[in-house]
């Protein structure tokens, strides 16, 4: 395909898709969960392969993140819970931690992922691009068309709602080493 092996403002495809690939596969498993993730970044990449002589030199970051993002809420459409995948550094062994505690600090993780999954899209988009894939609130706004004024609401939004479903569905406690960590509380009717 000859669109692949195109230059746009001095950016090649191939440069593109080797430093963002990962990146976003990731960043769509979160969104769409990995049974989907691998599809729509297939999807998002033939997008910015056609794009790219639109491209206008402006944050290249938050160009394909915002293509990502738009192709993951077009996914989501009419789609129901996700599974997040757990994350590797999340679960890789700490030589001082016992099996034990690797194994509530995956479950609380794994509950985690639940909440965040339940929140909206927008919310959730917001709080994932800011948490986890660590992008400023400017770029943010840039990726998902908002203004920075209301990337702050949303993430002020998405963490107050997550904040209140840990207190509404979990005992909160540290452990020894001062990490935060729960068990689910038992819900009525179960």
């Amino acid at each position: 395909m000859s669109s692949i092996d195109k230059e746009a403002h001095g950016v090649d495809f191939n440069a593109v898709y080797s430093a963002f690939y990962p990146r976003i596969l990731r960043y769509l498993a979160r969104l769409v969960g990995p049974d989907d993730a691998e599809d729509v970044s297939q999807e998002v990449f033939i997008k910015v392969s056609r794009a790219l002589g639109d491209y206008r030199g402006e944050g290249l970051s938050s160009w394909v993140y915002r293509i990502a993002t738009n192709a993951a809420m077009d996914r989501r459409r009419g789609a129901g819970p996700i599974a997040i995948p757990a994350e590797e550094e999340a679960l890789a062994p700490d030589s001082a931690e016992t099996a034990e505690q690797r194994l509530i600090r995956g479950e609380m993780s794994e509950c985690v992922r639940g909440l965040i999954d339940e929140l909206p899209d927008t919310y959730r988009a917001v709080l994932i691009l800011s948490e986890i894939e660590g992008l400023a609130d400017a770029e943010i706004g840039s990726v998902v068309g908002a203004s920075l004024e209301t990337v702050k609401i949303r993430l002020h939004r998405a963490r107050r709602r997550l904040r209140e479903a840990l207190v509404d569905r979990c005992n909160l406690y540290h452990d020894g080493d001062h990490r935060l960590l729960c068990d689910q509380k038992a819900q009525a009717g179960h």
